[in-house]
């Protein structure tokens, strides 16, 4: 055998447990755990990637008590319709998190843009600079004053 099918035999065999690889990342909601868990395998979306797209309504540790609590109630077992309510209870929808903004400095016509000697290239330059009020956004604040999170 060449050296090349040894690795992958050994990284085949490495890879076989999942409990020998760490979590993609440290969140309970987003990156493993029951929560995710329970989403993922009762289907709620059809693209699997919609839920972690959510953010939170409320804080991790509040939604994280929530579900346990909801879990316990079901012997982990959570009913999908039961399931979807917590989700649509706890979490944002997706595009939610994100709100449009416009600098408090803001001008049509900043004054950098009189600099530009080329005509073209200052037209060109003030189009570019309108595109940044649609570019504008920032991050949704809950009602009460916290930022949204995932």
């Amino acid at each position: 055998m060449t050296w090349e099918l040894h690795l992958l035999l050994l990284l085949g065999l490495g890879l076989r447990s999942q409990e020998a690889l760490p979590p993609p990342c440290e969140s309970q909601i987003y990156c493993h755990g029951e929560l995710l868990h329970q989403v993922q395998m009762a289907q709620l979306y059809q693209d699997d990637k919609q839920f972690v797209d959510m953010s939170l309504a409320t804080s991790p540790d509040e939604v994280l008590q929530k579900f346990s609590e909801l879990a316990t109630v079901h012997n982990h077992s959570i009913p999908k319709e039961q399931l979807q309510e917590f989700v649509q209870s706890h979490f944002q929808p997706v595009g939610q998190e994100l709100q449009s903004w416009t600098p408090e400095d803001w001008k049509d016509s900043p004054q950098f843009l009189q600099k530009i000697s080329d005509a073209n290239l200052r037209v060109w330059a003030e189009e570019l600079h309108k595109i940044w009020k649609k570019l504008g956004k920032k991050g949704l604040v809950l009602g009460d004053g916290r930022p949204a999170s995932f």
